[in-house]
């Protein structure tokens, strides 16, 4: 899973699987849903952080919550409700003022799920990675087009998000140099993800790469490595009422005491 200060849960096209009419509706009233998306993923890591306070664990921060799906869909339901706020001023219509409300009871719905079923919790958060720089150097090798992505590597080995590809065409007799951009504190190694195809990238690289070290294709073909990660899974989860629990035990068992406050 994503780390909450990875980047926003949802894009445009999440939007759209929701509510199939926002498009059209915001190009017609001028709206910006970029900007709904961002403010919504704003005001959540507000009433996140409060939460964590709430519940004594304020020396946690938003790195350290992972993005699960009842956050997702709470700011994919905050982010139309804005949409719809915002067209319902405008024309001040009530048909815009109702799909709004109705978005904010969802929004409500998801935040109580996520409250109750818990806040998964990183205790050792690793980033996700920049797009690494490619570069092209004389190699024997076929003229293709390439999608790069890379991941970092903690001390521990967890491994973080992979970055957003990087799509490199590559002329005949030349090959790849991937390097990374400046480490994260705490960061040991990384890992490159090489494909053909945006779904079908996979890891050329059996041992984490060290840090200030860059990979170079090699001319024996692409290796077939795990997929790129898309994050850390939960150590445990926060629950409303201040209660832990391990992921995976079944029946949500308590882990711990109740946390002070």
């Amino acid at each position: 899973m994503a780390l909450f200060t990875d980047g926003a849960g949802n894009d445009l096209e999440d939007l759209v699987a929701y509510d199939s009419t926002v498009l059209e509706m915001a190009r017609q009233e001028g709206i910006d849903l970029g900007v709904k998306l961002d403010l919504a993923w704003e005001e959540l890591g507000i009433e996140l952080r409060r939460f964590l306070i709430l519940a004594g664990r304020g020396d946690l921060e938003l790195r350290n919550i992972c993005v699960t799906k009842p956050l997702e869909k709470c700011h994919a339901f905050r982010s139309l409700a804005l949409a719809y706020w915002d067209a319902a001023h405008r024309q001040r219509s009530d048909r815009f003022g109702e799909r709004a409300r109705e978005w904010e009871r969802q929004a409500a719905w998801a935040w109580t799920a996520l409250l109750d079923t818990g806040i998964g919790i990183v205790e050792r958060p690793v980033d996700k990675a920049g797009r690494p720089v490619v570069e092209l150097a004389p190699m024997e090798m076929p003229a293709a087009t390439y999608w790069v992505r890379i991941a970092w590597v903690d001390e521990g080995g967890q491994e973080g998000a992979a970055s957003e590809a990087v799509i490199v065409n590559v002329g005949e007799n030349q090959g790849l140099v991937v390097m990374p951009g400046a480490a994260p504190a705490g960061i040991s190694g990384w890992h490159v993800y090489l494909g053909f195809e945006a779904e079908a990238l996979r890891r050329q690289n059996s041992a984490p790469i060290p840090i200030g070290q860059s990979w170079r294709q090699s001319s024996a073909g692409l290796l077939e490595g795990p997929r790129p990660s898309e994050g850390q899974a939960p150590d445990y989860y926060l629950r409303r009422g201040g209660l832990l629990f391990q992921e995976g035990n079944e029946g949500f068992g308590i882990a711990s005491l109740l946390l002070r406050g």
